[in-house]
């Protein structure tokens, strides 16, 4: 019975001791494994005597190991949103295509054509830069777009590595169930490594948390508390939905095998590689995009609009300079029509549109004939989100009645919209209360723009008009200024006194009819006093008292003079001021200015845009203007300063990461030294075990041949 006892010992100290040699042996030879996890065997007492090796287990800290998980996440999200920054930085610090640049050079040459504005070479110097510039809009436009398709293919492989990484979890989780009280032999601490390793790649893609579960398996939990793997083994999955906008992906959860369950999900505070994806598209491209395209059309809606104004080398009123898009709207899945709308920038409006988006919602539809529509408009910003004014109230705007035909477009007042809008409905009574486009105009405007004209005779760097004092006048008073501000050849109240023939309205041309004509002579009767009279002498206006010589025109127009003028939105279009002291009689004349080439003064408004306050900032309907070089400028520094933030975070986050790292690794890293000495210790114990094993069997020997 001794000799049976000590067997038993020696036998159970042997198989513990090789045992635990075995989980050194392994911890030493996975010493440079990826996701390895040093194991630990505990032993214990028998109650008959000897010892048993118990479980081998993984040695983890729980907190260091989700302190991990968390510090990968956050580093992951910080490189990816610093890589694609510097990307962008570089582009836009590149003075060979910057708009910027394009736009300095473009106004340079207007100056250098006023010096000489009869000079034909000059002005096609100005269209050349005119086209430099328009180019540079274009590949900046393209180059950002190319940036949101690789962004989305980035994310689309990153969705996918995140799926088989939680289909994976999920697998490996089963395996560890079914094997978690088996023998230490079935390897399920392997299993536990390799979930665990899926676990921490699948955090650098995704912000996730988890959940230990008394049967071995781990519970995956997204950041903001949506499940990826669940406790009865099933999954979900990361899915797409660009729903208007198939080039701007929203993020859904999907029941793994079921299409049609799907749980939105918001984009904030997604973490990882994948939330560095779209935190830099919805901060960072997707603002640019719209905001260098907002820079496009008020630069191009203003020169065109300022070009008009203005009279050619062939004599007549000037034309667009650049053409400017009709923009069509994105349709909803559940709308009712497969029918968009368009909409297109009013002359003149350029500058009032802001960066936003316009969600165009059908309020109510009211069949004709004529056939009209109530709709509602949203400002969006690039993430889908409401636009909001200072008060944190969503900006939208509800207009009733508003033609629903092909062909028509019908003007939107600004309101709370900004700009004005022009819209088109061509689908009638097709549509229905519900449905809802997305107008992107801002997004799409600086790939769109163009060149209108390539002749250098139409810059219009001369005034339309001239106006000219009488030889026989007997004051000192003479001509400071002419302004020009409407030459719109129209019989509506938007129309201004100009022909379109090269020439003033005459007698019996103007909106009042009868024999009246555009005012085209100022004759004074006092040095405060004086008569507005067309070209055939009758008399249109009197002023009388006038306390400044400033806009005569428009102090006449105050008086009021003739009620077919005063229905006029701006007529006649023009007007002068005068300095000095007139005396009775002194006149002054207003013609078309035939053959004036050499005047500038169109030219030099032109060229004064660069400096002028023209445009919207930002795109929460707020009144500020600011120039084009301006907005330009705000982009440039705003990702300069996002750069240098992001840099600033990303190392914090590889600081953070690497002392969760080290922490992690203090715990459950395997240190030679340690498993060094363990190994000598074990050993030992063996060799011990082995020499009680020995002298059993001697005493055994002993026994045998005493009786024999």
């Amino acid at each position: 019975m001794i000799q049976t006892d000590i067997f038993t010992i020696a036998t159970s100290g042997l198989n513990a001791q090789q045992g635990l040699l075995n989980t050194t042996a392994n911890n030493i030879a996975n010493v440079n494994t990826e996701g390895y996890i040093r194991q630990r065997g505990a032993l214990e007492e028998q109650s008959v005597g000897g010892v048993l090796l118990g479980n081998v287990e993984r040695v983890v800290d729980k907190f260091a190991q989700e302190q991990y998980i968390r510090d990968t996440s956050a580093l992951g999200e910080a490189e990816q949103y610093l890589d694609k920054l510097n990307q962008l930085d570089n582009i836009f610090a590149s003075e060979a295509i910057s708009a910027a640049e394009g736009m300095s050079r473009y106004f340079a040459a207007l100056q250098t054509a006023n010096d000489d504005p009869n000079n034909v070479a000059a002005r096609e110097i100005v269209l050349a830069e005119a086209e430099a510039m328009v180019k540079q809009f274009n590949n900046l436009d393209g180059y950002l777009e190319n940036s949101v398709e690789v962004v989305n293919q980035e994310l689309d492989d990153k969705l996918e590595q995140a799926n088989d990484l939680i289909a994976q979890i999920a697998d490996l989780n089963t395996q560890i169930k079914a094997t978690q009280f088996a023998p230490q032999t079935s390897g399920s601490e392997s299993v536990k490594n390799q979930r665990d390793k899926a676990i921490v790649e699948l955090s650098e893609l995704v912000e996730v948390t988890t959940q230990q579960r008394t049967d071995g398996s781990t519970l995956v939990f997204m950041s903001t508390g949506q499940a990826l793997v669940l406790e009865d083994g099933s999954f979900n999955v990361f899915s797409e939905n660009g729903n208007p906008d198939p080039t701007y992906k929203d993020l859904e959860l999907r029941v793994a095998g079921k299409e049609n369950i799907t749980i939105p999900l918001s984009d904030d505070d997604l973490g990882g590689q994948i939330g560095g994806l779209i935190r830099y598209r919805d901060d960072v491209l997707e603002p640019n995009v719209r905001e260098l395209g907002q820079i496009a059309l008020a630069l191009t809606d203003a020169m065109n609009e300022q070009n008009k104004l203005g009279m050619d080398l062939d004599n007549e009123l000037g034309t667009d300079l650049f053409t400017t898009p009709v923009f069509g709207a994105l349709t909803y899945e559940d709308n009712t029509t497969t029918t968009g709308v368009n909409a297109r920038i009013p002359d003149g409006g350029g500058g009032d549109i802001t960066s936003a988006d316009y969600q165009i919602t059908i309020d109510a539809v009211t069949a004709g004939p004529p056939d009209t529509v109530d709709i509602t408009i949203a400002l969006l910003n690039a993430d889908g989100s409401a636009v909001t004014d200072s008060s944190g109230t969503a900006i939208t705007q509800t207009v009733t009645g508003v033609a629903a035909a092909g062909g028509t477009f019908t003007t939107i007042p600004a309101g709370n919209i900004g700009g004005d809008l022009e819209l088109e409905f061509p689908d009638g009574a097709g549509y229905a209360a519900g449905d809802q486009f997305l107008l992107q105009p801002a997004k799409e405007a600086a790939g769109a723009i163009a060149m209108a004209t390539n002749r250098p005779e139409d810059l219009a760097l001369a005034s339309p008009i001239r106006v000219e004092s009488d030889l026989n006048n007997l004051g000192t008073a003479s001509v400071s200024s002419i302004t020009v501000t409407n030459t719109e050849v129209s019989a509506g109240t938007d129309g201004s006194a100009f022909d379109g023939a090269g020439g003033i309205q005459g007698p019996g041309a103007s909106p009042h009819g009868g024999g009246d004509g555009a005012p085209t002579t100022i004759v004074f009767t006092a040095a405060d006093s004086f008569e507005v009279r067309d070209s055939a002498g009758t008399v249109l206006a009197t002023v009388n008292n006038a306390t400044s010589l400033e806009n005569l025109l428009q102090q006449a127009a105050a008086t009021p003079w003739d009620a077919g003028f005063t229905g006029q939105d701006d007529y006649p279009g023009y007007d002068l001021s005068i300095e000095g002291v007139p005396q009775a009689g002194d006149t002054f004349t207003i013609a078309y200015n035939t053959n004036g080439f050499n005047d500038n003064s169109n030219g030099l408004e032109l060229a004064a845009l660069q400096e002028a306050d023209t445009m919207l900032r930002g795109n929460d309907g707020n009144s500020t203007q600011i120039t084009f070089h301006e907005a330009y400028a705000g982009i440039v520094t705003d990702i300069g300063s996002k750069t240098a933030s992001a840099n600033v975070e990303y190392d914090a986050a590889v600081a953070m990461e690497r002392l969760s790292k080290e922490w992690m690794d203090s715990v459950s890293g395997v240190n030679l030294d340690e498993e060094a000495a363990d190994l000598i210790r074990f050993q030992q114990a063996y060799a011990a075990s082995a020499r009680v094993l020995t002298t059993a069997q001697s005493l055994f020997q002993t026994i045998l041949g005493a009786v024999s």
